[in-house]
């Protein structure tokens, strides 16, 4: 009896997760064993069950006891290779929302350990201690998708239990500090109050690009918020995960999507907009290698369809976004903002300068040229005309002064303390007047 109610156990605790929610990437599917270890390819959902469940056998070796007045009952929920240690923290709780609220507490604090003191009738004490940590756990995907590896195990009498956890995290407290304290003070360099949400949630999506290589070659794991933000480089994961803390800071209700493309693990956000949800897949908005001053939007606010074309999810873990109010951005390459306006070069008429009004949506081709490294200064925008050899050029916002500035294939362009720089076979700088 006591040998199958373990392995339920370990089933629902560890495995439920990946099947049911949803919430976890390849990484984390993979990384029970060696955290370290980052699978590529990621096999079915099933067979990865299997192979798991397969592990804890009948053979298996799982500690029995009676409940008696005199000696605890110990049933033992673990990750292989994760035991539990002593914790360095106790709070006494009396029900199963009292148990949610303090496990989420120690999972959002990015605490190692936990002890729980449960004070009530232990008759159900092994599905109290599964939904709790089930709602606990989904409750912020910004949390659940830091956590790396956890285990849980607990020791029970007719009226009292004592629950143990040990979690480990892709950042640490000290990281994640890191995090809270920066995002706010980027949140309010990049976004203004008088925004609307469509331009917050792009604020967010062209600094998480325009500040970030896609890499794992990192200091710490590249699949956190934290080296995402400090390394300024990492893998999907961690630009996911970025791109939730922000938008939550925001007041942009998000949530935190796992799934794939192909068969390698993938991970994104959604988010609400005006009622509707929408895809943000910062990660793909980024090209590989990684373009100076290069913005795509191709997957920015996306609907279900479209998303679908080579992205794949477990579509009943997360709401329905079905809204294709925004697709007129995805056509958008190398944008340079101004004011309201949005000039970019357009990739579905051969990367030609238009001009977006992103109150209305209308775009209208500026000029003939194609145009890459877009920027705005003093009145004028600047870009590498590519229907003339890359050379350096500048026009009017309204389409007047056409003019070519160099006779080089010019680059990467920005501006900084009143001058142009861009790079022909050197970085050069241009006086601005």
């Amino acid at each position: 009896m006591w040998k199958r109610l373990a392995l339920i156990f370990i089933i629902v605790i560890f495995i439920e997760p990946i099947y049911s929610f949803g919430k976890t990437t390849v990484q984390q599917i993979m990384d029970w064993t060696d955290r370290e270890e980052v699978a590529t390819v990621l096999t079915a959902t099933k067979e990865k069950i299997a192979e798991v469940t397969a592990s804890f056998s009948e053979d298996t070796s799982i500690e029995t006891a009676t409940l008696s007045e005199s000696k605890d009952a110990v049933a033992q929920l673990a990750v292989p290779n994760a035991p539990v240690e002593a914790p360095v923290a106790k709070i006494t709780v009396t029900n199963e929302k009292e148990l949610a609220d303090a496990m989420y507490s120690y999972f959002s604090s990015f605490s190692p350990t936990f002890e729980i003191q449960y004070n009530g009738s232990t008759k159900r004490i092994e599905k109290i201690i599964e939904e709790a940590y089930e709602e606990a756990i989904k409750r912020d995907g910004y949390v659940y998708g830091h956590i790396s590896q956890h285990a849980i195990r607990y020791e029970y009498n007719k009226i009292t239990a004592t629950i143990y956890g040990e979690q480990s995290y892709l950042m640490t407290p000290e990281q994640a500090a890191y995090v809270e304290m920066n995002v706010q003070d980027i949140l309010e360099s990049i976004a203004e109050s008088s925004m609307s949400d469509v331009e917050k949630v792009k604020a967010v999506n062209d600094y998480i690009v325009s500040h970030t290589a896609y890499t794992s070659d990192t200091k710490s794991s590249p699949h956190s918020a934290y080296t995402v933000l400090a390394e300024r480089g990492g893998v999907c994961q961690g630009y996911a995960l970025l791109a939730h803390s922000m938008l939550q800071k925001l007041g942009i209700e998000t949530q935190y999507i796992v799934g794939y493309v192909g068969e390698i693990g993938h991970a994104w956000n959604l988010v609400k907009l005006g009622g509707q949800w929408y895809h943000l897949d910062t990660t793909w908005n980024d090209p590989v290698p990684d373009r100076k001053g290069a913005v795509r939007y191709q997957y920015f606010l996306v609907d279900d369809r479209t998303m679908a074309k080579d992205h794949s999810w477990i579509a009943s873990d997360y709401p329905k976004a079905t809204s294709t109010k925004f697709n007129y951005y995805h056509n958008v390459d190398f944008p340079a903002q101004v004011g309201k306006q949005l000039f970019y070069s357009n990739d579905a008429d051969n990367e030609k300068l238009y001009v977006l009004d992103m109150d209305t949506g209308k775009s209208e081709r500026l000029t003939d040229s194609r145009a890459q490294y877009i920027v705005y200064a003093n009145g004028w925008i600047y870009f590498s005309n590519y229907s003339r050899g890359a050379y350096l050029a500048k026009i009017r916002p309204d389409g007047s002064g056409e003019e070519t500035l160099n006779r080089e294939d010019t680059k990467d362009l920005y501006v900084k303390d009143d001058y142009l720089y861009f790079t022909t076979n050197e970085l050069k700088k241009m006086a601005l007047k």
